[in-house]
């Protein structure tokens, strides 16, 4: 695609957004968005974590006191408002819905009282707000590059580390930017005979605090934002702003 002018994609990994956090993370990436004036805001997915309907703790009646949904959804609305202002420059916003999402979704099929009621589509207000929704286990392409929450492997399972970009790269024809992992890695592979490169990016997470599972044990998370140059169809560089110099200069 010779001549394709450039677009510039901004990221946003996994924010798990819950209704006790401080939302100065969003006030610094609502900042840096009108700084920046990307042309293309995707959230890769998970951005509520949903804890009111967590099925690891659904039998723990004292982890899940103090629990709500509502309270979730008021935390998610609070958070968009901070990046709401559309700069001029962005003509597209994108929402995946992740694993943490599709929580709400496992709920409804197996108690259906409330389906058509609540939906992150409409709790979060999503079309009001112009976003595109990409379901969990889908992805939208811009550009040639499939943007989705996590690859899902042959049986139906989310890829995970190690190599997770490695993986990915298996299972798409073209390249494929993605979550879920909390680590910043890229891979770029030049297939025999195949036209093009294609690259996998695993864009790391946007969330300050460590889930009670993590606590004392040994991740490789990256926190931060991801900005992509696309310069041709299936091709892009890729700058990163990571969390404490994304307080330290836009808040």
């Amino acid at each position: 695609m010779a001549g394709q002018a450039e677009k510039r994609v901004l990221v946003l990994g996994d924010s798990h957004l819950g209704p006790e956090q401080d939302l100065r993370r969003f006030k610094a990436l609502g900042n840096y968005i009108k700084s920046v004036e990307p042309d293309i805001i995707v959230e890769i997915g998970d951005f509520l974590t949903l804890d009111s309907l967590s099925g690891w703790d659904k039998d723990k009646r004292k982890k899940m006191e103090g629990r709500r949904y509502e309270k979730e959804i008021v935390a998610g609305n609070r958070a968009l408002d901070f990046i709401q202002g559309v700069p001029k420059n962005t003509k597209r916003r994108i929402k995946v819905k992740g694993n943490h999402e599709n929580r709400l979704d496992r709920y409804l099929d197996h108690d259906p009282t409330f389906a058509g009621q609540v939906s992150i589509e409409k709790d979060l207000k999503l079309k009001e707000r112009g976003f595109e929704v990409v379901e969990y286990k889908d992805h939208i392409d811009v550009s040639g590059i499939s943007f989705t929450h996590v690859p899902i492997n042959g049986l139906g399972r989310a890829i995970g580390e190690p190599n997770v970009t490695k993986k990915a790269l298996a299972l798409y024809n073209n390249s494929v930017v993605f979550g879920h992992c909390h680590v910043l890695s890229h891979t770029a592979e030049h297939r025999t005979n195949a036209p093009h490169l294609n690259q996998a990016l695993c864009v790391g997470g946007f969330f300050e605090h460590v889930d009670e599972y993590a606590v004392g044990s040994k991740t490789d998370y990256w926190r931060g934002i991801v900005l992509l140059t696309v310069y041709h169809a299936n091709r892009f560089d890729l700058a990163t702003t990571s969390m404490s110099n994304l307080l330290k200069k836009h808040l």
